[in-house]
């Protein structure tokens, strides 16, 4: 469920995570699941889907995106700029960045945008998953974009593992130096939460880490984050917003005696 707590802002979760009240319900967790995949579409790889204006940092005005939802998808006509605020700002991969009713997708892109203002990455080391196959190509070659538009690094061992599991039961770790490639100036971008994007890293700042025994929970593919031609109607439980129900459909007339002859 998505929320909003009057004191602490938007949360997901059935109360606030910080004062435990019910809070406003926004909407439901169907909800959320299918907006959430239609937005990291159209931000992502295809805003033509839903004929939004994208400028060359990946930006949307969020009125525009709104307005696109409601008008192509049945059950959505509830929606506000408000809805979408808050399920950028409580993305708990931190994919969205929200600024003057503009909304981007800050990494995962197939499509060309520009992401250099970002802000700078500033860790020594990133890692990289790759399976068995990949491992010496990528040690001799480095490291380039496959199906999106920049290199997509983790900051931290168990993230890289988490990504890695998506492809590979067993994912081998590759590390970065980042220390090295930033003073060669190479140019890293910290983007969400725990990923980091950059064009490309040479072979010179690879080498292959030691794997610890940990066994995460397996993240989304990009697959799954594509457009969902689904809809799902909103919820009315206490303390919602009220959102506008459609007329109802007007029941067919009872057949008479008389008309069920002559239909005979």
């Amino acid at each position: 469920m998505l929320g909003k707590c009057d004191e602490h802002g938007y949360f997901r979760g059935d109360v606030c995570p910080v004062c435990k009240t019910k809070g406003k319900f926004l909407m439901s967790d169907r909800e959320l699941d299918s907006l959430g995949r239609i937005m990291a579409g159209v931000l992502r790889h295809f805003p033509e889907k839903l004929g939004v204006t994208m400028d060359g940092h990946g930006w949307v005005d969020i009125s525009e995106f709104v307005e696109a939802v409601g008008g192509s998808r049945s059950g959505f006509q509830w929606l506000r700029d408000h809805h979408i605020e808050a399920i950028a700002l409580t993305d708990p991969k931190g994919r969205y960045q929200v600024d003057g009713g503009m909304i981007r997708a800050t990494y995962g892109h197939t499509i060309d945008i520009r992401l250099d203002d970002l802000p700078l990455a500033e860790l020594d080391e990133f890692f990289y998953p790759v399976t068995e196959e990949e491992i010496d190509i990528i040690l001799e070659g480095g490291l380039n974009p496959i199906d999106r538009k920049n290199v997509h690094l983790s900051g931290s061992m168990e993230k890289a593992i988490e990504a890695g599991k998506v492809r590979t039961e067993v994912p081998l770790i590759l590390r970065i130096d980042g220390k090295q490639a930033r003073e060669d100036g190479i140019t890293i971008y910290h983007a969400g939460k725990d990923v980091y994007i950059t064009e490309r890293i040479e072979a010179k700042y690879i080498s292959k880490a030691d794997t610890p025994d940990v066994e995460p929970s397996v993240s989304d593919s990009v697959a799954e984050e594509l457009i969902q031609e689904e809809s799902s109607e909103p919820t009315q439980p206490e303390e919602t917003e009220e959102k506008p129900r459609s007329k109802p459909k007007k029941k067919a007339a009872k057949k008479t005696k008389k008309t069920k002859k002559k239909e005979e």
